[in-house]
């Protein structure tokens, strides 16, 4: 299996957290099988060679076609048993307003293709994705398409974006009251501007969050009441309960699991 991260050019920084690529060999005998988590920031993704199973936890199991896929506050699951690539980039949930003029929390737990996403423009770099000649090229076919959105971006409410780019990469524990005052918002109107930039309401965008967070920890060496008591959970029933919603795992098991990949999405089976 070839997997690896691309960091996004400065200018496209506070809308692009990565890209990313992945290829492998692998056949009806030995499957490719992805469990992926609850996630707080959307991607788009191509499938360049081969194809993908996709299946929800609450929808029924389709083709994954090429598309843009919403912040997620559940887990799904994604295989394929032939030689495959896919190349896509994760959004910080606010891009979808910025760059595509549409709410966030209109996508959450869902999947658009990419043409119905993007209209002819969708459809027309969708093409150009697959006749490209590496990841390299198409790293900087999107960052043109993305660049090209940048006179679009809506400058009002730039610090609740700015707010939750940055819980995205490195979770916090606040409440959700004092976000609201450092924003200089009335609680009810935080919540609303809130949901409409990240998809959720702020109580659980910090809550995936906070399991993101302990995910990229990827620690061997601690208890789960160590792993519960450093990242803020009331206590190890708590942390339990959130691990197994956002992952469909109990947190004993995953941490014995071998293969967790470097984006701490989920975890990969061959």
């Amino acid at each position: 299996m070839d997997f690896k991260i691309i960091q996004p050019p400065q200018q496209l920084a506070d809308y692009v957290r990565f890209f990313w690529f992945l290829e492998g060999d692998v056949s009806i005998e030995k499957p490719f099988v992805h469990h992926a988590f609850a996630y707080p920031c959307p991607e788009i993704i191509f499938c360049y060679r081969g194809q993908f199973k996709y299946k929800s936890s609450f929808q029924e199991e389709k083709i994954l076609s090429s598309g843009i896929y919403g912040q997620t506050q559940t887990f799904s699951k994604v295989a394929s048993n032939a030689d495959f690539g896919i190349f896509g980039f994760y959004l910080y949930p606010h891009a979808l307003a910025q760059l595509f003029c549409l709410p966030a929390n209109e996508i959450t737990d869902q999947s658009v293709d990419i043409k119905t996403f993007c209209g002819k423009e969708g459809e027309i770099l969708e093409e150009k994705i697959m006749l490209a000649v590496n990841n390299d090229q198409r790293v900087k076919l999107v960052s043109g398409f993305l660049e090209a959105r940048l006179k679009k971006v809506r400058t009002e409410y730039i610090s609740i974006c700015s707010s939750i780019k940055a819980i995205s990469n490195s979770y916090q524990a606040i409440s959700v009251k004092s976000l609201a005052g450092n924003h200089f918002l009335s609680l009810r109107q935080f919540e609303r501007r809130f949901k409409e930039f990240s998809g959720f309401s702020p109580k659980l965008f910090l809550r995936i969050a906070r399991f993101s967070s302990v995910i990229r920890k990827s620690s061997r060496n601690k208890s789960i009441a160590q792993l519960a008591n450093e990242c803020g959970y009331y206590d190890e029933s708590h942390f339990i309960h959130d691990f197994q919603k956002f992952s469909g795992y109990n947190p004993k098991k995953y941490f014995k699991l071998e293969i967790i990949p470097e984006s701490g999405r989920g975890t990969v089976e061959f």
